[in-house]
């Protein structure tokens, strides 16, 4: 079976990231083979390797006995995460910032500007990853890259499930427009204290929500 041009097993991780990041599946769920197996019409061995994909990226956890569980983070296990984010993003801004192309600042900024008018948590994190995105696809470090979409992969659902950061909407699109700014000026270091600073907000807001749990 083929989802889109993925393989199966590639396939089935991406429907069920998709599931825990928007709450189908929430903090705790036990994602049985069998039951599985049977929705997606697919044999356990593709969904074996797509849980163990997941349990690679953070999202689920393997337990001998119990079987998968959907892995759910304490503030601790966020507040780390975060921390490795402000590292690496930060440092992929000052990166990006040098190299970007005049195309790429173009989609950045359109994304930005949707942004402004995004209605639901779930549209706005998705624009929010895509512009983030946009602008790290100039940072020329791919194994760095590829640590930030995992990170980010293991924070999204709570970023998609609080209320908070729609409420937040117009401050987070300021820092972002400050983000922007260092990108348009090519300033490495203020593209690295501005990230730095964003994602310090974003840490904040989460953590607040986790805690009110």
């Amino acid at each position: 079976m083929l989802i889109g041009n993925q393989t199966t097993a590639d396939g089935l991780a991406s429907v069920l990231r998709e599931m825990i990041n928007t709450g189908s599946l929430p903090d705790g769920t036990r994602l049985v083979e069998r039951e599985l197996a049977s929705q997606f019409d697919v044999s356990r061995i593709p969904l074996r390797e797509a849980l163990q994909q997941l349990e690679r990226e953070g999202l689920v956890r393997i337990y001998k006995n119990r079987g998968a569980v959907v892995s759910q983070l304490t503030s601790d296990d966020i507040d780390e995460i975060y921390n490795l984010r402000i590292v690496l993003e930060g440092d992929a801004a000052r990166q990006a910032a040098q190299n970007i192309d005049d195309e790429t600042l173009a989609r950045a900024e359109l994304i930005h500007h949707l942004l402004g008018s995004a209605t639901t948590p779930q549209k706005q994190g998705a624009l929010n990853r895509e512009f983030h995105d946009i602008l790290y696809s100039c940072c020329s470090n791919t194994r760095q890259i590829r640590l930030i979409n995992e990170l980010c992969n293991q924070i999204e659902r709570y970023e998609n499930l609080q209320r908070s950061l729609l409420a937040d909407t117009h401050k987070f699109q300021r820092e972002h427009e400050e983000i922007l700014q260092a990108f348009r000026e090519k300033d490495a270091d203020q593209a690295r204290q501005a990230t730095i600073g964003h994602l310090t907000s974003a840490k904040r807001v989460v953590l607040d929500w986790i805690n009110k749990k």
